[in-house]
């Protein structure tokens, strides 16, 4: 009886395991199988890039703060579709520097300008105006040198008042000295024939300057020509000079339109913070309007 259920046993063991083996066999070739497939579909219809497969290595919070991040809007795009404020200036540097030099301490001092305005809209210096042509001209030229050109002239008697008829031509420190720019020093320059007309009653015509108001006039400005009264031109010192009238004589404003005036002629330079402001005066003087 034991010998006859050995040799079954050992069949029923040998079976079992050729059963084991196949099936071990057939379960690893479909794993395979299947991986392989699978990796073939993915590489076709669902390739992805390297940095995606890194990607997706990550850890789950490091995937999520990457998608956050591409769905973010770039900050050029906020950039360009906010509203442009314009940059405020820089404020001026107050503290010198230690190894500063005495030129920049003395720059340094000057006042800041006002930072509470923008560039655009801080208040302009009335004192401040663009040259004209002219006066570039005379800035970048070297002073003339002083030589009399004129050296002897006489004038007619004219009534009222038995005056002097004097012009422009004959009080212009250009033509009859060569003068330019004219210095406080002119009087003492002059030649004598100029000079003996200081204190004298002379008629000279001219054009009135734009004054303060139409009527009741008690003195006004006399210009050389009508450019300087109506177009702005820039006169020099000896062109445009003051008018005082006569104790209780007024005038109106004439306008664009030539005059005559008497009166008694003055040459004194009159500085104002060094700078020649004046060099005629007419005083006692009326005004002659035909």
């Amino acid at each position: 009886m034991q010998a006859h259920q050995n040799p079954t046993h050992h069949t029923i063991v040998s079976l079992l395991t050729l059963t084991l083996c196949s099936l071990a066999l057939w379960g690893t070739g479909c794993n395979s199988s299947e991986q392989t497939e699978y990796r073939q579909y993915s590489e076709q219809v669902d390739a992805k890039s390297p940095a995606e497969e890194e990607t997706t290595d990550n850890a789950p919070d490091q995937v999520a703060s990457v998608e956050q991040q591409q769905s973010e809007p770039a900050p050029e795009t906020i950039t360009q579709t906010s509203a442009v404020k314009p940059a405020k200036p820089l404020p001026t540097e107050t503290s010198p520097r230690p190894d500063a030099t005495p030129a920049e301490l003395n720059s340094s001092s000057q006042p800041a300008t006002d930072d509470s305005l923008p560039l655009v809209a801080q208040r302009p210096d009335p004192s401040r105006r663009a040259l004209t042509k002219e006066e570039q001209q005379a800035a970048t030229q070297e002073p003339r040198e002083v030589k009399i050109l004129v050296k002897n002239k006489s004038f007619r008697h004219i009534s009222p008042g038995n005056a002097l008829q004097v012009s422009y031509d004959d009080i212009d420190l250009l033509k009859v000295m060569n003068m330019e720019p004219v210095t406080p020093e002119a009087p003492q320059l002059m030649p004598e024939w100029l000079k003996n007309l200081d204190g004298k009653r002379i008629r000279i015509r001219g054009f009135m300057y734009p004054p303060f108001q139409q009527s009741g006039n008690e003195y006004f400005l006399l210009a050389r020509d009508n450019q300087i009264c109506c177009f702005g031109k820039n006169p020099k010192i000896y062109d445009l000079f003051p008018v005082v009238l006569k104790d209780g004589v007024t005038t109106d404003y004439i306008l664009n339109r030539p005059f005559d005036v008497v009166g008694v002629f003055h040459i004194k330079a009159e500085t104002i913070d060094g700078e020649l402001e004046r060099i005629y005066l007419i005083d006692d003087a009326i005004v002659i309007d035909q």
